[in-house]
């Protein structure tokens, strides 16, 4: 899939303003909730994609979470726990998960920069772009489970199969 991102601007101290830049480039829906929180919706094939990014300044550290919008009933836990095991294991950036409080499914990813460094644009590209791809790919595999009652094995499986050539 690919993101139209522009990478000719200058830079912010702020990783959230660097985001928030490359978004508006791009002409990607952008809004700023605060000076350290950021919420981009993007287009996925599945379905739109809403972000979210926040920046602690006193750590260092840039957090982003993408919601899968999707709440897993009680008889559904132990395999989507299942599910997310073998998912996780495949991603090598960020992870997914499955909040306690809300029982949502969340995507998430987070970002240590030097101290006195910010973020540059082939870096924030790089969470965009990882949050997408395994939101793409790993989406339907939460459906199946959830809504479809498929075992985590068989939704893997399912939604991992790629297609070769043309019908």
């Amino acid at each position: 899939m690919e993101l139209p991102f522009h990478d000719t601007y200058a830079v912010p101290a702020n990783p959230i303003e660097t985001i928030e830049a490359i978004a508006r480039l791009s002409d990607l829906d952008a809004v700023r909730a605060s000076d350290t929180e950021l919420h981009v919706n993007l287009s996925g094939s599945w379905r739109d994609v809403s972000m979210w990014f926040a920046w602690r300044a006193e750590a260092q550290v840039l957090q982003i979470g993408a919601p899968l919008e999707m709440r897993v009933p009680a008889a559904m836990r132990g395999e989507v726990h299942k599910l997310l095991a073998l998912i996780n294991e495949r991603l090598w950036l960020g992870h997914f998960d499955l909040w306690d409080q809300d029982q949502g499914l969340i995507y998430r990813n987070g970002a240590v920069l030097p101290e006195g460094q910010t973020m540059d644009s082939s870096q924030a590209e790089i969470l965009l772009r990882g949050a997408m791809e395994a939101f793409e790919k790993f989406y339907p595999a939460f459906n199946y489970v959830v809504w479809g009652g498929k075992t985590a094995e068989e939704a893997l499986e399912a939604s991992i199969l790629e297609t070769v050539g043309n019908a």
